[in-house]
């Protein structure tokens, strides 16, 4: 472990990330030691931040993307049913993101090799729609570093998951027709994204992953798989995704 990154600075940012958070106050400057050299790094930044915030609700995996995925676990907290109202600047919310969501039924605890994905695609009891929204713990005077960024939980804020649908649904994942719509008016619109077989395959390393990390997917945990639609949000919104064959997922940021 380099010095610059000992244990005692791991804390030391792991408290000032979840401190920005709390008061609703960006960190304005970076000191260079806090930042991550290396992913592993990052990692380790992600699991000390856990430790403050408490319990993991599911995670965050990006699917059908180039090279190794990248994750985050996310509190348990974080997580709202569809419908829900929250404070935007409270959260200090400056993105949504509509996702593709899964939910494990079954636990996914070491078992002395390695996990494939006909053992996942058994573990995983539903998909869902869902909206990712994301907050940035620096003001952007900070001009802080992506592996900073990764270890601040993949500036996750925020994950309101829609109604169930037995997975993996008999949708076409992969054309799936989305729309995002801020009081009534669509934002953005697309027909692409991650295949079932993406999806299944992301999950199966992150079970592997968090292994690694002395971490373990559980049963009821929520995982989201990469934003197939992205668009800025401030101010007071009424916001609605639609998944085709999927209920609209809802948030109202007051």
């Amino acid at each position: 472990m380099p010095e610059s990154f000992s244990t005692a600075v791991l804390r030391e940012t792991a408290l000032a990330l979840v401190a920005a958070r709390r008061d609703a106050r960006p960190i304005s400057a970076v000191p260079s030691e806090w930042v991550p050299q290396t992913l592993a790094e990052a990692y380790r930044l992600q699991d000390a931040v856990m430790a403050l915030e408490g319990p993991a609700g599911g995670w965050k995996v990006l699917a059908g993307g180039a090279g190794e995925p990248m994750c985050a676990p996310i509190p348990k907290s974080r997580y709202h049913a569809s419908g829900a109202s929250l404070d935007g600047a409270g959260l200090m919310i400056v993105l949504s993101e509509v996702e593709v969501a899964v939910k494990l039924g079954q636990t996914l605890a070491p078992k002395g090799s390695a996990y494939l994905p006909q053992d996942v695609a058994k573990a995983i009891d539903s998909v869902h729609p869902a909206l990712e929204m994301c907050a940035s713990s620096f003001d952007d005077a900070a001009d802080a570093p992506h592996l900073l960024k990764m270890g601040d939980l993949q500036s996750n804020a925020a994950v309101i998951v829609g109604a169930p649908l037995a997975a993996p649904a008999g949708l076409d994942f992969a054309g799936l027709a989305i729309a995002l719509n801020y009081n009534g008016t669509v934002v953005a619109e697309t027909t692409e994204g991650a295949s079932w077989g993406e999806i299944v395959a992301a999950v199966t390393w992150l079970a592997n992953h968090a292994i690694t990390r002395g971490l373990t997917l559980n049963a009821g945990d929520v995982i989201i798989t990469g934003a197939r639609l992205k668009h800025a949000a401030s101010g007071r919104l009424e916001i609605a995704a639609t998944l085709a064959g999927m209920e609209t997922v809802r948030l109202t940021l007051a």
